[in-house]
């Protein structure tokens, strides 16, 4: 069962192979006649790009005074966000089951449930992004994300449909987070630099997902699963707290702009 996951990571690798290159990292590296000819093809005509001054990728770049402190950031807000969706995706029937849904039909049910407003909840952020704002659509998440979790640990017996109701918030606003984590990396990072920051912020998220749902199950058989509530609307108040001291707004600004501003929001000279 475990292996057949690499039955669409394979077609997707097949399909990546005719995909184009970014033309900024084309300019980039110095393959301007490259960028033109794609841009034909792709277009049909040539297109105009702000001048790239071509640069030459270095990984230890990621870890400068600039990039370093937006590599933190993102792998924190990502990390805060997967721990406890993980542990609700991978363990829905039982953490429902525990918390007054039953067990059998009654707990698929409500995963079920559950799980339909994980995916209801990443449509409405992509058009908040460009309305709200990324900074408010974060905090804003991370606030509804900690209150759903911290009613399901404070108030015992709160009945079925509640339960249903309070993790359905939590899985509604994920979707501003898990829209999040995916666009800050492209707009905060250079083209030159990007991918690499993609893969060290999603590495450093992972090791959170594996810990807690190798950890989930202890947890709950040790300290119960009010206690285990509390701890996940935790996580999410820490990714609250990050976004609030952190968290940049980059809406109505350019790529070349936005991965030159610090954490701070102060444009780099």
């Amino acid at each position: 069962m475990l292996g057949s996951a690499a039955i669409p990571c394979l077609l997707i690798l097949i399909g990546r192979f005719e995909l184009p290159e970014s033309p900024r990292w084309l300019l980039r590296k110095g393959r301007v006649k490259e960028c033109e000819e794609m841009m034909i093809k792709l277009f049909g005509e040539p297109v105009a790009f702000d001048e790239e001054q071509p640069q030459q990728t270095r990984f230890r770049d990621l870890f400068n005074r600039r990039h370093f402190p937006f590599v933190l950031f993102v792998a924190a807000i990502w990390t805060c966000q997967v721990i406890p969706m993980f542990a609700i995706y991978t363990f829905g029937p039982q953490i429902v089951g525990l918390l007054g849904l039953g067990v059998g039909k009654n707990a698929a049910l409500g995963n079920v449930v559950i799980s339909l407003f994980f995916m209801l909840g990443c449509i409405p952020p992509m058009l908040w992004l460009n309305t709200a704002g990324r900074r408010p659509l974060l905090i804003g998440s991370f606030a509804m994300m900690t209150l759903a979790l911290a009613v399901l640990g404070l108030i015992p017996d709160m009945g079925i449909w509640l339960v249903v109701m309070a993790f359905a918030v939590y899985a509604f606003f994920s979707g501003g987070p898990g829209n999040l984590q995916w666009l800050y990396p492209n707009e905060l990072f250079p083209t030159d630099i990007r991918a690499s920051a993609v893969g060290v912020i999603m590495s450093l998220s992972r090791i959170g997902t594996i810990v807690s749902t190798w950890a989930l199950p202890i947890f709950i058989n040790n300290y119960g699963i009010s206690n285990t509530m509390l701890m996940g609307a935790g996580i999410s108040l820490f990714g609250l707290l990050i976004s609030v001291a952190f968290a940049p707004e980059t809406r109505g600004m350019s790529l070349a702009q936005t991965s030159n501003m610090t954490i701070r929001g102060q444009r780099m000279g």
